[in-house]
């Protein structure tokens, strides 16, 4: 048995390969900071929340957990996006590793397997992609992975690194458990937005039919996620059996060989559901090839990678997986999620000692009322200053125990706090007016979004349940509501009220 931390473990290739690892009896610790991962799909039960650089967790973890095999998952993956965020992907895709791999060395922990890309290789025109062609990023995005590999190169070379590479195309398709599948917000790739909308009743949006393919949309080459993380589990395997001695450092490209266009994977996945799709044709994304299709023969040779899953049988999972997801964000608990600062309490800015709590009059009574409904009570809050350093270690714990003391003294207090600890310029995917807090809370307690409010005073509130897709959006005045409401269109939310209580009572006539 191997000891193995997987970086980026609540994500989705992360997450299979816990599973992969775990199956075959090896311990695993994550590291993830949840920014895109969901903490459910975190395995093995070592969930330590952080970034893939923050050097003192990882002085800590890897100073006192030996691990055999440090893999890593973790990285911004949207080409489009990288297009437009080319600095922010820099410094998560490496400037985060480089961190990683400095602690790595500095606490003697060699072994290491790298989760890349073919986006390295640009576009390779009609040629199967294998490891000799010449890597030419053609957006940011690829242009970081590839710095990463060649860091890894120097690495190997002046430092004693052993590193694998895996260069994986699409990676599609749930875990053969249905433990993991494809659970991003908003959801970009291919097969599960398609099947998304078929589910929906929805449009699926096909993004260039001018390329230079036979029916014009982009070709890629589908690998199944199970397969991925086999292949992790090999590239282990290789990395322990080696001697131990100079650094090395290799990359296999992994891929099925075979190329379906944006029309072919429509096609399968309404054979899947059983009925055609609405289909909207728009312009090409940037820096998107026409085709990308893998030529595997050095990963068969080197670690015995096999493909097992034909596209049928991608697409089949992941329609299987994407009805469990569903369910288990669809069900019978509602909710009322509540904004902290200015909504239940005063707002004084950065909160950092309990004694600063001011409770407004009638909230606890408000609780109550909406707890004795049938509602959890989930406080959904940005908390920037935890990372701006305003608000120490463990401060949170003690300001939230202190509310709930108040507000059980005066009615009830709430059942859940969900919270983005992150600055606006870490451009994170949990912080307000972003959906992914009520998304989160939502899975963890199962809770039906369509039949909860939200409750606040900003307009980053009110975003955050709309995009949601909350039943109703409710504004108070407290807190800086009255400036809010000056700014409201007509229609932006349901209710206006001087109060929570005013909210509450509102939220309680809607059932009668």
């Amino acid at each position: 048995m191997s000891k193995i931390l997987v970086v980026g473990g609540a994500g989705y290739v992360g997450s299979a390969t816990s599973a992969w690892l775990l199956d075959h009896g090896h311990e695993v610790w994550i590291l993830d900071d949840l920014s895109t991962g969901h903490e459910e799909l975190a395995m093995g039960g070592h969930l330590v929340e952080g970034q893939a650089g923050n050097r003192e967790i990882l002085r800590n973890l890897l100073s006192h957990e030996h691990f055999d095999c440090v893999m890593h998952f973790a990285a911004k993956s949207l080409v489009s996006e990288s297009v437009r965020r080319p600095a922010e992907y820099f410094e998560n895709n490496v400037i985060q590793t480089r961190e990683l791999l400095n602690v790595m060395m500095e606490t003697g922990t060699r072994r290491f397997i790298f989760s890349s890309t073919c986006s390295i290789f640009g576009d390779p025109g009609n040629k199967g992609i294998n490891e000799t062609l010449e890597k030419r990023p053609t957006n940011p995005y690829g242009e970081t992975k590839l710095q990463v590999e060649k860091m890894m190169e120097q690495f190997a070379e002046e430092r004693g690194l052993q590193g694998i590479a895996l260069r994986y195309f699409n990676a599609a398709g749930a875990e053969n458990k249905l433990r993991v599948g494809e659970w991003h917000d908003p959801e970009t790739h291919l097969i599960p937005a398609v099947l998304r909308a078929a589910l929906e009743g929805g449009t699926v949006q096909i993004y260039g039919t001018d390329y230079p393919t036979p029916d014009g949309t982009c070709i890629r080459d589908y690998v199944h996620v199970s397969d991925l993380a086999s292949a992790h589990g090999a590239a282990m395997a290789r990395l322990l059996a080696s001697e131990e001695g100079p650094g090395k450092f290799e990359a296999f490209n992994l891929g099925s060989e075979n190329g379906f266009s944006v029309r072919e994977v429509v096609q399968a996945c309404e054979r899947a559901v059983g009925h055609t799709l609405s289909v909207t044709e728009r312009g090409r994304r940037p820096a998107d090839p026409p085709r990308l299709v893998a030529d595997s023969s050095l990963a068969k040779e080197a670690l015995g990678f096999k493909i097992t899953h034909s596209l049928e049988s991608i697409v089949k999972s992941a329609l299987e997986w994407e009805k469990k997801r569903r369910a288990l964000i669809t069900t019978s608990r509602k909710a009322v999620f509540l904004d902290r600062d200015g909504t239940i309490n005063e707002d004084p800015g950065y909160i950092a000692d309990p004694d600063l709590i001011k409770v407004y009059d009638g909230v606890g009574r408000a609780l109550a009322k909406l707890k004795e409904a049938g509602y959890l009570l989930i406080v959904i809050s940005n908390q920037s200053g935890v990372a701006r350093g305003l608000i120490p270690e463990g401060a949170l714990d003690r300001v939230h125990a202190r509310l709930n003391d108040i507000l059980t003294a005066s009615g009830a207090a709430p059942d859940y706090y969900e919270l983005c600890l992150h600055r606006p310029e870490d451009h994170c995917e949990c912080r307000k007016p972003k959906p992914k807090l009520i998304f989160n809370a939502a899975m963890k307690l199962g809770i039906d979004i369509s039949e909860s409010y939200m409750i606040g005073d900003k307009p980053s509130d009110i975003g955050t349940g709309k995009n949601a897709g909350c039943k109703g959006i409710l504004l108070v005045r407290t807190g800086h509501g009255w400036e809010t409401e000056k700014t409201l269109k007509p229609g932006e939310v349901d209710f206006v009220g001087d109060s929570l209580e005013e909210a509450a009572n509102w939220i309680l006539r809607q059932e009668t």
